[in-house]
């Protein structure tokens, strides 16, 4: 991974196949440029960003959404689920985007073996 955060506040992160350019609101998955909504990209972001660490339902809720959110902690499955489908992850990438069964989500970078 190849993770780039400038002084400027501009913030860019790689991995192989997989470009999060947060200045310019643009993701480029497996040479494809991807539309993102404002939330499913802060969610991606959110992730990726802190490859192997696992978030909660209510973790992403409150730093996405804010504390003043009342809706459903599925609003994540949801995006998570257009997110999962936008980027169509081949099986043999070297990340993807994880289901922790009753708790959340992970951004975990595959061992290469």
């Amino acid at each position: 991974m190849v993770k780039k955060e400038e002084a400027d506040g501009r913030s860019h992160i790689e991995y192989k196949g997989l470009s999060i350019d947060m200045e310019k609101y643009q993701v480029i998955a497996f040479g494809n440029k991807m539309t993102f909504t404002a939330k499913e990209m802060e969610l991606l972001w959110c992730l990726a960003s802190n490859p192997g660490k696992a978030f909660s339902r209510n973790q992403l809720l409150e730093t996405i959404w804010g504390y003043s959110y009342y809706g459903d902690t599925r609003t994540v499955d949801t995006h998570i689920k257009r997110i999962r489908q936008k980027l169509n992850i081949p099986e043999d990438s070297e990340w993807d985007i994880t289901t922790i069964w009753g708790v959340g989500y992970k951004f975990e970078v595959k061992d290469k073996k």
